[in-house]
């Protein structure tokens, strides 16, 4: 899952999520799980974003290159694509509650080996156990499902979005400050490894919750409606090739896939694209500022899409947001390998803040008006199936091209990839 994403998923609908809140609690249920299930994501989301600001430092600190960053970025969004659907069906039959449970139980031990790791093999091992345990969100999700009435779900999706997407301006800014504190503790562990401190403090953070989760978080499913359902056993590929029926919704899946394959190449490397262009130095207060450059791209993403898209929307139409988004994205891209310093960095993140808020939810709004009423489920599905593939392949491919090419390819491929996706946008122009 990428920063960006998420916020953009996240945090689209915050503000009528927090002035509806009271409407939707009327359903039995809610008013006691709803509550806690976005303390949970929040926590546990915060906890994973401790650790973006200096992930690709700590596996340059073994002596890999920038493609092994890559693939150990590859290797988390893997775990999570192949998890997040077995999570899902598993809880169906079990309960919401044992795999909540279960999911951070697992992230604390990933978090754990990942900040105590001492060889690159258990640095990996780290990362697919945080992928794996990390893919229980879809679990959230149906757990609001359970307590929410039709017509009030959305708000509680919009909730639990909040959550992630709070929860990754917050976490990156505080990973950046928690590095910059192993080096004034003077401790032996923080000395040799200045990346165990905010490692060692999302495993603190996901056993907190895990306790409180533990005493406090009801179970959401019904004893009689839990049990196999075979129709739901497809696995994503099958279900990503079975569901591209239609002309315009394949198009319009593609172009999220080709946006996001670029965006990911551009986030699995711009850490260390900032490493060579301003320079180690101090290299706590380099990740620092890295943590706060994350967090300025989320605000700006909260801002733009909390209370500008709609109206811009409502004004020109999804599909020229889309092909606007996806267009400012290819300029702040083609930008970026000229960018040397700290103010030259920010003005392509505003670009790609900005280029992100506008398409992200102006593609997800022109996917379920392609689909069919009673299909736009299963056609957002099949879009977020897409976007986790990219997910897999964007950050060993930007990787690779960072260290086999030049430390500005990715950047340059990315915003082909983008270019790639208006063209894929503009012949529905005038379906806006």
């Amino acid at each position: 899952m990428g920063l960006q994403s998420a916020v953009g998923d996240g945090l689209l609908r915050l503000s009528p999520v927090i002035s509806q809140f009271r409407v939707m609690t009327r359903f039995r249920g809610a008013r006691l799980v709803l509550p806690i299930l976005f303390v949970t994501v929040f926590l546990d989301l915060v906890g994973f974003g401790i650790i973006i600001p200096f992930l690709a430092y700590y596996v340059e600190s073994f002596g890999a290159r920038a493609a092994v960053v890559g693939l150990l970025m590859s290797s988390y969004s893997l775990a999570q694509f192949l998890f997040a659907p077995v999570w899902g069906r598993v809880s169906d039959r079990v309960g919401r509650r044992p795999i909540l449970l279960l999911g951070l139980t697992g992230s604390v031990a990933g978090f754990t080996l990942f900040g105590l790791a001492g060889t690159l093999g258990l640095l990996f091992v780290g990362r697919v156990l945080m992928g794996i345990f990390g893919a229980t969100i879809p679990t959230a999700q149906a757990a609001v499902a359970d307590v929410t009435a039709p017509q009030d779900r959305a708000r509680g999706m919009g909730l639990i979005g909040a959550a992630i997407g709070l929860g990754f301006i917050l976490g990156p800014a505080l990973g950046g400050v928690l590095s910059n504190l192993s080096s004034v503790l003077r401790l032996p562990l923080f000395e040799s490894n200045p990346y165990a401190l905010p490692c060692l403090a999302s495993a603190a953070l996901a056993a907190l919750n895990l306790i409180a989760a533990a005493f406090f978080l009801p179970e959401s499913l019904p004893h009689d409606r839990r049990g196999s359902h075979s129709g739901e056993g497809f696995s994503r590929i099958t279900i990503l090739s079975r569901g591209l029926t239609d002309r315009r919704l394949r198009l319009l899946v593609l172009v999220y896939f080709l946006f996001m394959l670029g965006f990911t190449m551009m986030e699995a490397t711009l850490t260390l694209f900032i490493e060579r262009r301003i320079g180690a130095g101090d290299h706590a207060q380099l990740v620092r500022r890295v943590g706060y450059l994350f967090g300025f791209i989320g605000i700006i993403q909260v801002g733009l899409q909390g209370g500008l898209v709609g109206r811009l929307a409502r004004l020109f139409g999804e599909r020229k947001l889309l092909i606007a988004g996806c267009a400012v994205t290819a300029l702040a891209l083609a930008a970026l390998p000229f960018a040397a310093s700290w103010p030259g960095i920010y003005g392509c993140a505003f670009g790609l803040a900005c280029g992100h808020g506008l398409s992200q939810p102006s593609v997800a709004s022109l996917i379920s008006r392609a689909a069919p009423p009673q299909t736009q489920g299963g056609a957002l599905g099949i879009s977020q199936s897409a976007a986790s593939l990219a997910r897999v392949l964007g950050p060993a491919m930007g990787g690779a091209l960072f260290e086999q090419i030049a430390p500005g390819a990715p950047y340059v491929v990315a915003a082909g990839l983008s270019i790639a996706a208006v063209v894929c946008a503009a012949p529905g122009w005038r379906d806006a």
